[in-house]
Formats: structure tokens, C-alpha cells, sequence
């Protein structure tokens, strides 16, 4: 049998051993720590941003001489943030036989007569039109219209037409028909160049 003392020996291992492995259990042993995260989100919505350009305007196939055709053109906006104008245009006339012709006759004066608004919109040195005037801008503001850039176009009641002379039977008929390279029988194009800006930013223009 073994003896009281070896009994004792054996019993201060075991409580060596188990104490080790406690040890052991505390150093691995990690600790857990209550933590939150949260995201706030802001929606900025952008104004809306919208032009209409509203024109007024009866085209003719019988343009004559003198004859003048009102026109108008008008900036709307049609958004919520107010904005600034201004226009620039080009003119071409094309005879019968597709050729480009001169804007003015041989004395330097307009084929077509443009009728400009020079009260609400003044012309810069840039060649643009501008609503107000290019260091005075006129505003449009939400759902308002400017007024119209022109008013009319007339047709030079100097302009010669080009054509051919025809006599038969002796002289008795004589008729006069277009040879196709005068401003008769010809096409007048008018083109409008519109922009807007923000009215904050117009400076920059």
C-alpha cells in the first residue's frame, strides 16, 4: 500500500498540472467590446433647369419686294432657376441654281431688312446679343419670358431680279424668265443661336 506521504505527492502534481492548464486558459482568453457604426445621409435635390424658345413666325413661298414678315423669337423659362440670354444669328441666300449669293446688293445695302429689338437686347463686341446688355444682364426668373430678339424681316424693295429676255413673233411677245442667279425664285435662311446660363454664373459670359 502506498504511504499517506505518497498519497499527498501525487495530489500536489495533479494541482500543479491543473493549475498550469488554468494558466494557460486565462492568457488565451480575448475580450469582446460593445462598439456601434451609424451613417447620417443628406439628399440635396438640384433645381430644375429649363428653357423653351417660343417663336412666332409664318414662312412665305412669295416673298416680294418691300414685303415684311413679322417674326419673333422669345426665351421662356420653363424651370426654377433663374437665368441670362442672349442670341446670335447668321444669314445665307441661296439662288435657284444652289449658289450662295451676297447679304448685300452692289451698294452695300441689305438684301433682307432685319428689324431688331435694340431697347431689351444690346449687341457686344463678341457679335452676341444679349438680354439687357452684356454687363447689365437682364433676368429671367422662374416661369417669366424675355422679350422678342426681333420683330420683323422685309425684303429690300431695291433687289433686282436676274433673268432671261425672250422676244418672238416680231417683237410682239416679250417675256421675261429667271435665269436662276438673282434673288428671285431664290432662298432666304435666317438662323437664330440661342443660349442661357444660370444667372449667377452669367459673368462668365
Amino acid at each position: 500500500m502506498e504511504s499517506i506521504q505518497a498519497k499527498r505527492r501525487k495530489n500536489k502534481k495533479k494541482i500543479a498540472i491543473m493549475s498550469g492548464v488554468g494558466a494557460l486558459t486565462v492568457i488565451g482568453t480575448t475580450l469582446a467590446y460593445f462598439t456601434t457604426s451609424d451613417d447620417i445621409i443628406n439628399n440635396f435635390k438640384t433645381g430644375k433647369y429649363q428653357t423653351t424658345i417660343k417663336e412666332d413666325f409664318i414662312g412665305t413661298d412669295s416673298w416680294l419686294p418691300g414685303e415684311k414678315i413679322d417674326k419673333k423669337v422669345i426665351v421662356e423659362n420653363t424651370g426654377e432657376v433663374a437665368m441670362a440670354a442672349r442670341v446670335r444669328y447668321e444669314e445665307e441666300w441661296i439662288n435657284s441654281n444652289g449658289n450662295s449669293l451676297p447679304l448685300n446688293d452692289m451698294n452695300n445695302n441689305p438684301i433682307s431688312i432685319i428689324e431688331f429689338n435694340n431697347i431689351d437686347w444690346k449687341k457686344a463686341d463678341d457679335g452676341y446679343y444679349y438680354y439687357g446688355s452684356k454687363n447689365n444682364k437682364t433676368k429671367i426668373d422662374a416661369h417669366q419670358s424675355s422679350t422678342s430678339f426681333i420683330n420683323s424681316v422685309t425684303l429690300n424693295s431695291n433687289v433686282n431680279a436676274s433673268f432671261y429676255l425672250t422676244s418672238t413673233d416680231g417683237g410682239k411677245t416679250i417675256i421675261y424668265e429667271s435665269n436662276g442667279n438673282g434673288y428671285d425664285n431664290a432662298t432666304y435662311k435666317l438662323t437664330i443661336y440661342i443660349d442661357t446660363i444660370q444667372y449667377s454664373a452669367s459673368d462668365t459670359w
